[in-house]
Order: C-alpha cells, then sequence, then structure tokens
C-alpha cells in the first residue's frame, strides 16, 4: 500500500515562500538557496512588465550566478519552462556597463526542500513494522518553508530517535548517501513551554507521522546560542518573522531562558544586534494574534 501524505505542509510544496523579492534574497543574506532565487526572479518579472535598469542589472547577475551554479544545462531548462524565461533571456542579452551583485554565486546553496523531506520519511515509513510519531526541530522546519538557506546535515528530533527507525539501518544509510541526511536529536528543554501544542503536521508516510516544531519556537530557541550558523539563522529569521509575535514568545513561554543568568546576556545581545534596538523584558503585551 503506497504511503498516506496529508498535512499542513504538503509534500509537492515549493522550498520558496508565497511572495518573493530578490532584492530580499540577495542582501544581507549569507545563504541563497538557488530554487528560491529562481523562483524570485520569475515573480519580480511578473509583477512587473517593465523593470527599471537596476532591477534588471540584479536580474542579469543573479540570472548570471545561477548558470555558474548550475550548469548550462539545467539553467536553460529552467528556462525553457519558466514562464518568463524569455525575459530572463532578454536581459541576459542586454549590455549592462557594470557588474552590481558579484557575491550572488558564492552564496548559492540547494537545500532539502518539502518534496525531498517527504521522500525521505516515505523512506522511512514504507519499512516501519509498528506506528510510530517524531516531531521534526532544529533547522529543517525553517528550511523547507523558505525561511532559512543555510544547509543541514541533521534531521532533528525531539528527544530522541524511535527505535523503529533505527532499527532501518540499511535505509538510514541510503539516506545519508543519497540525501546527505541523518537523524539527530534536539532536547525539548532548549524549546518554550508549550511547544507540543503548537505542531505543524507535515504529514503521515505509511507508519510514520511527522511533525514540525512552530518556526517562533525555533527561533526562541536559538536566540541564546552563540554558535555562528544559529546567530545567522535568527537574523535571517528576524527578516521574515513577525517581531511582535516573536517578543510576545520569548517573554512568555521563553521566559525560562530569559531568566537563566547563563543565557540572558546572550538572548539580549541577540536581540540587540538582530532588531537593532534593546528588548523590554518586563513589557509582555497582549498576545499577537495567530501568524498564518
Amino acid at each position: 500500500m503506497p504511503p498516506v501524505r496529508r498535512g499542513t505542509i504538503d509534500g509537492a510544496m515549493t522550498t520558496a515562500p508565497r511572495v518573493l523579492d530578490p532584492w530580499r534574497l540577495v542582501w544581507g543574506q549569507p545563504y541563497i538557496d538557488s530554487r528560491t532565487l529562481a523562483a524570485a526572479i520569475e515573480q519580480d518579472l511578473a509583477r512587473t512588465p517593465e523593470p527599471d535598469y537596476r532591477t534588471r542589472l540584479l536580474i542579469r547577475d543573479a540570472s548570471v550566478a545561477l548558470r555558474a551554479y548550475w550548469g548550462s544545462r539545467r539553467f536553460d531548462q529552467w528556462l525553457d519552462v519558466s514562464p518568463e524565461g524569455s525575459r530572463v533571456r532578454e536581459i541576459l542579452s542586454e549590455d549592462f556597463d557594470e557588474v552590481g551583485y558579484s557575491t550572488i554565486r558564492e552564496r548559492l546553496v540547494d537545500h532539502i526542500n518539502a518534496r525531498e523531506l517527504g521522500q525521505v520519511f516515505e523512506l522511512l515509513g514504507r519499512c516501519m513494522t509498528c506506528a510510530a510519531e517524531i516531531r521534526v526541530g532544529g533547522s529543517i522546519p525553517t528550511l523547507i518553508q523558505g525561511l532559512t538557506a543555510q544547509p543541514t546535515e541533521v534531521v532533528a528530533l525531539v528527544d530522541a530517535v524511535p527505535e523503529a527507525i533505527l532499527r532501518q539501518r540499511e535505509v538510514l544509510g541510503r539516506l545519508e548517501a543519497q540525501f546527505g541526511l541523518r537523524m539527530g536529536v534536539t532536547p525539548s528543554h532548549d524549546l518554550p513551554i508549550g511547544w507540543e501544542n503548537r505542531l505543524m503536521p507535515f504529514g503521515e508516510f505509511g507508519s510514520l507521522r511527522v511533525n514540525l516544531v512552530d518556526v517562533y519556537d525555533i527561533f526562541v530557541s536559538k536566540l541564546s546560542s552563540d554558535q555562528k550558523k544559529h546567530r545567522l539563522d535568527v537574523a535571517v529569521l528576524a527578516l521574515v518573522l513577525d517581531e511582535a509575535t516573536a517578543r510576545h514568545r520569548l517573554l512568555t513561554d521563553g521566559r525560562a531562558f530569559l531568566d537563566d543568568p547563563a543565557l540572558r546576556p546572550q538572548i539580549l545581545e541577540n536581540w540587540r544586534f538582530i532588531f537593532q534596538e534593546p528588548l523590554d523584558v518586563d513589557q509582555v503585551g497582549d498576545a499577537p494574534m495567530a501568524h498564518e
């Protein structure tokens, strides 16, 4: 029987958010997912019938970077099927008197997307003989929703990897070889209280049910970290998450982190750096409306 897949995030979902802006992707981002950048170019051209010189220069440089990263064959395949392919080719044929965005190529990456993650869990779920449920934290939830782009090698499961998964050594080896992913663990005590009530269903794959940790819980959990990769992630997340919701989550369900004298200085410093203003730890305010 084929695996059942249903949930809030469908296995065919792209890595890109619904509305994309190529300027936001290339400005101040340490990593740029190549597929998201291609989608952003398409969306920007669809929204702008006559882009100005600076926008055309950005599209030219971003497209040149994609061609260098993907190779000519994959790049041409994208243009052949893209509704904006002919316009991209027109811009590439223009004469520009400058190179405006020379660092795009070195920041391009391909991280796992929702479809590929579904394939990972399908391979696991169809081999399992007993039901199991996992909660995925770490970087995966923000990656597959297009909120961050820093690649990861770990599917971080909250608290433990179920024995039913650990027994599948052959499948786990295949996943590492094919997708470059291995199963890991992230402790639940690093998440704000009530995190288990905010899980987002990803889908059911045979005997395996998969839920994702809420992105605001992930943001709060990484605020206290002094690791460079976590600080980069929260800085990028801050560009797309609602600041009021993040603040409320930190000051309420994440209050224990602030009350920990070992964590508080790093949280306050990270917040000040990210939002360019100090955090008022005493002003909780009313709970914001639920985010989409």
